[in-house]
């Protein structure tokens, strides 16, 4: 038994470790969100930074588990280790400046352009650049602490523990950035505390350890070694098969994650928070998994079977959890009519959906890493050394899960398919895991056979992919009360899918219902982006494109077009003499959908002026060159992942200075799913951004609102808009909206052009250093 002084020592090491983690995902969340903001909110950018960032920890793990099986501190490593850390952050918001200027400065976009979404070489050389320092020094304070906590007699309880610590952090780091730090503190004040935190922690460390040297090992018990003493050549096959395997492994746990986060947005959302809660359950439960296995792991006779047993599980549950969901958005329904008022009682309920799907295989992953560095381990002495291999290889595997899973699993086989595809490669992990464990041969063919077995049959009564009950977007959509008894069985599914794909960035659908299939709907992950009834457009989007056109007082040429959506928006401007148009959209699939509103849309895509770039709108508008008369940003709300970014005074400037003179811009606001205080604010960013904007809308119910900005000056002029209505095809075109003569369309006038009528004194600006939604959004 531990002495007292010793055991308080090693609760402190925790408290600090404990830190650490949430600094650490803190770091993580910021980090990405800059480059992000740099680079574009593209599955590739996306994919390509996240990679980035894990590239580090496995170097700096390997290289540091080394270091400090040389050093006799390792609590001094440590400690230096994210000081060091704390100072690269305080400082990050200097270097991510400077890493936008290089990227905007050496990827100018040619005018002849029409594809841009890809890997991009630069976007990687520069996020290693960006992030290759701070991640290493993160990577190595892993093997530092466990090489503190390591003695022989218990190599897996002192690993177990400081990393469940560690993330259980990075979950607490998780939802106090993601739920509160961006909104209430911002992005640079959120690196700033962290940053603080990490440097007063490792001062704290030095200071209260500053004689502290290597603990001396024990003995080592027979009945209780690391694992069973095999010849050398034994033992050399089983680590090399053990690591290879985690490797694997890894690959699989990240893939689950990208295809259980796909999954789950179709349940839960597509805001941030919404992701904050898919993440922080899966972090929780990988956590919660090694703390739970701690007291085992060095008990166990035969681990490599142990192994085996924990792969199966993960493979198992994670197929078994398909069963669920196709109710889970029915859930998610009746749950919200009954809770959606009560914000932190609902929050709850999503964290629980969320861990239906995920908490079992998760406990499993969190169980693997502590029994994997046990089988792997050689004793005290080079234990740095060997978990820094293991955290290397499993995060290896991890990079290659997150990029298969983006972009090879969900385009081509789909999210569920996808599952199932991961899950084979547990149990065939599983079943090699065998011939490792000990057992007897007839007891290994057992169970294969059965783990085999398990696996085919639960596969076989597996449901199929219910494409319209997960897209039926019961978080965004209404679909009335049903007094909190809604159910795939008895939910009426009366309309048919005409389109569906699984993209990159989203799943798009375009649905017909109607007794004649009249009426067409276009969905981004289940929420309704537009409709058309009878090839009639949407009013909203006919408003944008019409609004912006008409208040140019001069003769406009060029155009830019940020969000294709459903063409009408686009379709409405071509009905004006402009020479050319740019089009920037992010999902490739959402140009597919948009051909089915053909009618709606004039055919827009077929109009020889339109030049089509699917990339990020806000990567595109910085990155190029030239300058436009009219800008129209109609993408979707601003509660949505990666579209808040196109809500803030920043991004309202770098469109104002992508305009000509005289040249107006024309933005989509719409109050939907958005708190009071959040729609203020946006209005407010685009009044801070234009010294004259006016305001428009079209439908006084939903609150959808056109907002323009110009430079100068941009009057209602009665004869500009008496001679919009002699031309035949605009004034068909409004009519079809219910607009009918010149002062029908001078009455969608509400303010300005002096700038949106003032909210508030007290309402701030959105910025990119401060998250444009709060928690209470978009739930």
């Amino acid at each position: 038994m531990q002495p007292a002084r010793e055991l308080r020592k090693d609760h402190i090491v925790l408290a600090f470790f404990f830190v650490t983690g949430l600094t650490g995902l803190a770091y993580e969340v910021v980090w990405i969100r800059l480059l992000i903001l740099s680079f574009g909110s593209t599955q590739f950018a996306v994919t390509t930074v996240l990679s980035t960032f894990m590239a580090g920890l496995a170097l700096g793990s390997a290289i540091f588990g080394r270091v400090v099986d040389r050093s006799g501190h390792p609590l001094r490593t440590y400690a230096i280790l994210i000081v060091a850390l704390g100072a690269y952050c305080v400082a990050s918001p200097l270097v991510f400046s400077l890493i936008k200027s290089a990227y905007l400065y050496a990827s100018p976009i040619t005018g002849d352009s029409t594809y841009r979404a890809g890997f991009e070489p630069m976007q990687f050389g520069l996020s290693l650049l960006a992030l290759i320092v701070p991640t290493t020094l993160m990577g190595g304070t892993l093997p530092a602490v466990v090489k503190h906590f390591a003695s022989t007699e218990r190599i897996g309880f002192h690993i177990a523990v400081p990393y469940a610590v560690n993330t259980l952090g990075a979950v607490t780091g998780c939802l106090a950035t993601g739920l509160f730090s961006l909104y209430y503190l911002g992005v640079s004040s959120t690196l700033y505390l962290a940053g603080a935190m990490d440097i007063i922690a490792g001062f704290l460390l030095l200071a209260f350890f500053r004689h502290d040297g290597a603990r001396k090992a024990g003995p080592a018990p027979e009945a209780i070694a690391p694992c069973v003493r095999e010849a050398d050549a034994a033992k050399g096959r089983l680590n090399a098969f053990i690591i290879s395997a985690f490797l694997l492994s890894g690959f699989a746990s990240l893939a689950y994650e990208v295809l259980w986060t796909r999954i789950l947005s179709l349940v839960l959302g597509s805001s941030v928070y919404a992701f904050t809660i898919m993440l922080s359950t899966f972090l929780a439960g990988i956590g919660l998994g090694s703390i739970a296995f701690a007291p085992l792991v060095d008990r166990l006779r035969r681990p490599v079977f142990w192994f085996a047993l924990l792969e199966a599980a993960i493979g198992l549950f994670a197929l078994a959890s398909i069963f669920l969901y196709k109710e889970l958005p029915f859930v998610f329904f009746n749950l919200k009519q009954a809770f959606g008022e009560r914000f932190w009682l609902f929050l709850v309920f999503k964290f629980l959906m969320a861990g239906a799907v995920m908490i079992v295989p998760t406990l499993a992953m969190g169980a693997l890493f502590p029994l994997v560095n046990r089988i792997y381990s050689e004793g005290r002495r080079s234990i740095g050394k060997r978990v820094g291999n293991v955290y290397f290889f499993n995060t290896s595997g991890a990079i290659l899960g997150s990029f298969a899973g983006g972009f090879i699993l969900i385009p081509w086989l789909g999210a569920q398919n996808g599952v199932v595809l991961i899950a084979a490669l547990n149990m065939a992990i599983c079943i090699s895991a065998l011939a490792f464990s000990g057992l007897s041969a007839s007891w290994k063919y057992r169970w294969a056979a059965a783990f085999a077995a398990i696996y085919a049959v639960t596969a076989l009564m597996l449901p199929s992919w219910e494409r319209q009950a997960m897209t039926t977007g019961m978080y965004a959509n209404d679909y009335g009360d049903t007094g909190g008894k809604a159910s795939f069985r008895d939910w009426d599914f009366n309309d048919r899918l005409l389109y569906y794909n699984e993209g990159l960035n989203a799943v798009i659908t375009v649905r017909s219902s109607g007794p004649d299939g009249e009426t067409l709907t276009y969905q981004a992950n289940g929420k309704q982006e537009a409709r058309s009834v009878r090839g009639k457009p949407p009013a909203s989007w006919t408003v944008l494109g019409h609004i912006p056109a008409i208040l140019h007082r001069g003769d406009p040429r060029d155009a830019l077009l940020i969000g294709l959506g459903s063409g009408v928006t686009l379709g409405m401007m071509e009905l004006y003499p402009f020479r050319a148009f740019d089009v920037v959209e992010l999902e490739p699939a959402v140009v597919d959908a948009a051909r089915f509103f053909s009618r709606a849309n004039n055919n827009a895509l077929e109009d020889p002026r339109v030049r089509l770039h699917v990339t990020d709108g806000r990567s595109f508008l910085s990155s190029i060159r030239r300058k436009y008369d009219v800008i129209v940003s109609g993408v979707s709300d601003p509660w949505i992942s990666g579209v808040s970014n196109l809500f803030t005074y920043d991004y309202f400037m770098e469109l104002k200075g992508r305009l000509n003179d005289g040249g107006i811009v024309a933005v989509w606001f719409s109050n939907y799913n958005s708190t009071p205080e959040d729609f203020k604010t946006g209005l407010n960013s685009f009044a801070a951004a234009f010294p004259h904007a006016s305001v428009w809308f079209h439908f006084r119910e939903s609150l959808d609102l056109v907002v323009v900005g110009s430079v100068g000056e941009h009057p209602v002029d009665m004869a500009r808009l008496r001679a919009v209505f002699a031309d035949r095809g605009i004034r068909e075109s409004l009519g079809s909206v219910d607009i009918n003569t010149p002062y029908e369309l001078s009455g969608l006038y509400l303010a300005g052009d002096k700038g949106p009528p003032s909210s508030s004194d007290s309402v701030v600006v959105g910025t990119r250093g401060r998250s444009q939604v709060s928690p209470r959004t978009g739930r």
